[in-house]
């Protein structure tokens, strides 16, 4: 089967200045079927700034051959070639607003998950899930686009449910065209709330705002070198020895660091980490930074080994800055460097 389908949201508003109608679609990722839409304006015709329910359409665009591609295997199309879902305010297990009146108003940012809510409308939402995302693979672009405003015929507002229309005053944000095998861009992410901060306990890797919920793990002993003062997961801690340190060779130990290694699981040279005396530092940072200047890798530890990978991934082959900075027992002279290291496999 091959053609592109529209994925058409019309909202039905209960909203003050006539023709400030502005629905954008912000962002979805077709795997998740995370979804963000933001209301710019509520006010559609009449003084109410709010929107009520909204309906979510999905359909195909004729093939290459001129012809609407064989849906039959879907059994939530209407007859018109449509698939349509319903959410009306307060629907049962879907709170979709915002606030303790549950409505969306100008402002509002919504994220929410198809594939968490319940069924409704024609067929399932698992239906309207499998349609979009075999559609996702098709030679041409996927387009969502937002379709309806209170129950009007389309985007431009014929047919009003007021007796008026309530066109969308910018058209150009209502729709994202989209495809995963390489069609076109793939669509924008959605708005995921969550911690963004790399080093906290609980990292959320597909965030992509900071919702402010982050906790860090470390030393929760005032008494240690490394206390944290805002770490909520106990963590190692690290005290300062008896002797204050290893001996005179630690008042300047030598640091030699690599400019290269193979991390392919040879075996040999599989990793990088700096040569040193370890016992001898009592402050370590190790930073790697890409080409663009993107932290991949840091370490407070120097016995730490860079296996060449960044959030679970390998790194791609090329040249990486580090910096070294350093302050040992028995000196308070911050020692820091900075080079480059080569990776290949």
């Amino acid at each position: 089967m091959r053609g592109i389908y529209w994925i058409l949201i019309p909202f039905l508003y209960a909203s003050t200045a006539f023709g400030q109608c502005d629905i954008e679609i912000y962002g979805f990722n077709p795997i998740s079927t995370d979804m963000t839409i933001v209301v710019n304006g509520g006010y559609c015709g009449t003084e109410a700034d709010s929107i009520g329910e909204f309906l979510l359409g999905i359909s195909f665009t004729l093939d290459l051959d001129g012809n609407f591609p064989d849906v039959s295997e879907f059994d939530c199309f209407y007859d018109n070639n449509w698939a349509l879902l319903i959410f009306p305010l307060d629907f049962p297990g879907f709170d979709i607003g915002e606030g303790p009146d549950q409505i969306l108003q100008t402002g509002d940012t919504i994220s929410f998950t198809l594939n968490e809510i319940p069924s409704f409308g024609s067929g399932t939402a698992d239906c309207w899930i499998d349609i979009m995302q075999s559609g996702a693979y098709f030679q041409e672009c996927v387009i969502m686009n937002v379709w309806q405003i209170n129950d009007s015929a389309n985007i431009f507002g014929e047919g009003g449910l007021g007796g008026f229309p309530y066109p969308d005053e910018n058209v150009l944000n209502s729709w994202i065209n989209w495809s995963l095998n390489g069609a076109c861009d793939p669509p924008p992410p959605p708005i995921v709330y969550g911690c963004t901060d790399m080093f906290a306990y609980n990292y959320n890797s597909v965030a992509t705002m900071d919702d402010e919920s982050c906790i860090y793990q470390g030393c929760m002993d005032g008494e240690a070198l490394n206390y944290c003062p805002e770490c909520m997961v106990p963590g190692d801690c690290i005290y300062e020895p008896d002797d204050g340190g290893s001996g005179d060779d630690c008042n300047d130990p030598a640091i030699h660091a690599p400019n290269t290694f193979t991390p392919n699981n040879d075996g040999l040279n599989d990793y990088w980490r700096p040569i040193t005396m370890y016992d001898c530092w009592w402050r370590w940072e190790v930073r790697v930074y890409n080409r663009w200047g993107t932290l991949v890798w840091v370490s407070y530890d120097p016995r730490d080994k860079w296996l060449g990978n960044r959030l679970g991934y390998f790194v791609p082959d090329g040249v990486y800055t580090y910096t070294i900075k350093g302050t040992t027992w028995e000196s308070q002279k911050v020692v820091s460097m900075a080079g480059h290291i080569t990776v290949f496999r």
